[in-house]
């Protein structure tokens, strides 16, 4: 080996060894990390105070070259540095371990964060200018769940829901008055109130059969219609008070299976079959079968600029028995027409006959037609007409049905002037001809009625958990069918409710 070739590889492991000292020790004494552990650290110049002292040379037996003072590289390439040089200390880490523990690793999702909870409390002032006696009561002919007069709780709930990713559920809870009349709006004499189930507005369990990310979800329990412009919850809704025709017209509410289809981006599908109209408990042994298509048009995600939806619903709604109560000198009979025959011997005087021909024969058949549109993200428009008709039996015991009919139609429209101040308005126009849907007032069933009514609500929301809402309402009849003081019927119904719901979202 050349005399300059072994100095300089003296000199090299030298600068190295120097260069490791100046580089750990000071990062040890003060605690200091590196932050870059994988780019590999240069040579550092030597400090002046400690200059390397070289070794006396050998003995040279020949002459020696001057060393050359250019920066051009050497004649001959230096050897590589040895296999086995001193290992750094442990003064540096790994750069994307000490990133990772830079940054804190975002904490795991807990089994409750994906459940959607609401809980609210809605309720209301009611001023009733026709001043009805008593003050509960006074609104129920036509009006929904602001049926007195004065102070009120609507009602209170709570919502819980989980999507179905593939199994899914939702529960919802209701509290109040407001409960027990939702509960109570089935057509026959036994309702949900009955069936200690008015506290259970929804409760049923959702399947996605191809997986969380399937277009076709099944339900099965207690679910809302799908029909309609309108639903129970009044902060859901464009005005605080509900309208006739949602009231009236329309189911609120089914039991049963529900199939829901995403066919395209812009089609939706929707089948039911369920126990009827607003029953939990089918009061007979038929089922009602309902349909509904959806199509968007301009669709985005936060509204759609065009929506129209029409849908059918069909089957049988009224008891398919009749109770019978036998007169003096005659006991029951279920072989009879009448379920009566004379006889002089005792015997059962009640009893209940069978009606098959109610299911066959007693259907209802209803079609909705609802149309929205959102031409700015500050107006919100729809339209939604109804068709109802009814094969009712003349009498419990005749074999003879005779076709009702009712239909209405509903305009409406918000609009919002900023994120706290918004105004809706609606107009209403009902008919039923035979009194299928309007009841009757004091005993006497209200038939040939045409009903208007024309709504305006002013909304204030102070913050996104509160709202506030003054609704004016004026409904008109071409029938005396509105309670005003103690005895009297007045032909129009004005009032003025203060709505104030609290809501977590």
């Amino acid at each position: 080996m050349s005399v300059r070739r072994k100095w300089a590889r003296e000199i090299r492991a030298t600068r190295l060894s120097l260069g490791m000292v100046v580089f750990s020790a000071p990062a040890f004494a003060q605690g200091v990390i590196p932050q870059r552990a994988a780019t590999p650290v240069p040579d550092p110049a030597p400090a002046p105070a400690a200059a390397p002292v070289v070794a006396p040379a050998p003995a040279i037996t020949e002459p020696v070259a001057p060393v050359a003072t250019s920066t051009a590289a050497p004649e001959e390439p230096l050897p590589p540095a040895p296999a086995a040089l001193p290992e750094l200390p442990p003064t540096t880490v790994d750069v994307a371990a000490h990133d990772a523990e830079a940054t804190p690793a975002a904490p795991d999702e807990d089994w409750y964060d994906s459940f959607d909870v609401r809980v609210f409390a809605d309720a209301y002032y009611s001023l009733n200018y026709n001043s009805p006696k008593p003050q509960l009561g006074g609104n129920d002919v036509i009006r929904a769940f602001d049926s007195a007069n004065g102070f009120s709780l609507g009602w209170a709930g709570l919502d819980i829901s989980h999507p179905a990713e593939p199994v899914g559920g939702t529960l919802a809870l209701r509290f109040g008055p407001t409960a027990k009349r939702y509960a109570s709006s089935c057509l026959t004499a036994k309702c949900d109130a009955d069936y200690s189930l008015e506290n259970v507005k929804q409760a049923f369990a959702s399947w996605r059969p191809g997986g969380g990310s399937s277009p076709v979800t099944i339900d099965f329990g207690k679910f809302d219609t799908i029909y309609g412009a309108e639903i129970a919850e009044s902060q859901d809704n464009l005005n605080y008070t509900r309208g006739v025709l949602y009231w009236l017209g329309q189911p609120a509410f089914h039991t049963g299976l529900r199939v829901n289809a995403e066919l395209t981006r812009n089609l939706n599908l929707r089948a039911l079959l369920v126990n009827g109209w607003n029953n939990t408990i089918d009061n007979n042994s038929g089922k009602t079968f309902g349909l509904q298509a959806t199509a968007h048009a301009a669709r985005t995600d936060s509204h759609d600029w065009f929506s129209a939806s029409i849908g059918y619903l069909g089957g049988p709604e009224r008891d398919d028995t009749v109770p019978v109560t036998c007169p003096s000198g005659s006991v029951f009979d279920s072989s009879s027409a009448t379920g009566c025959k004379l006889s002089v011997a005792p015997g059962n005087t009640t009893g209940t006959l069978d009606r098959p021909s109610t299911n066959s024969k007693g259907w209802r058949h209803f079609v909705d037609l609802l149309v929205t549109s959102d031409p700015t993200e500050k107006l919100h428009l729809v339209l939604n007409g109804d068709f109802g008709y009814e094969s009712q039996r003349d009498a419990g015991l005749s074999t003879h049905f005779t076709g009702k009919s009712w239909l209405g139609a509903m305009v409406a429209a918000r609009y919002s002037f900023s994120d706290h101040f918004a105004a809706a308005g609606r107009v209403e126009v009902y008919h039923d001809q035979k009194g299928v849907t309007t009841g009757s007032v004091n005993g006497v069933p209200i038939t040939k009625a045409t009903i208007e009514t024309y709504t305006l609500t002013l909304d204030y929301l102070p913050t996104k958990n509160l709202l506030l809402r003054l609704d004016n309402r004026l409904d008109n009849s071409n029938k005396q069918m509105f309670p005003k003081g103690l005895r009297e019927l007045s032909a129009t119904l004005f009032t003025t409710t203060l709505g104030v719901v609290v809501t977590t979202n």
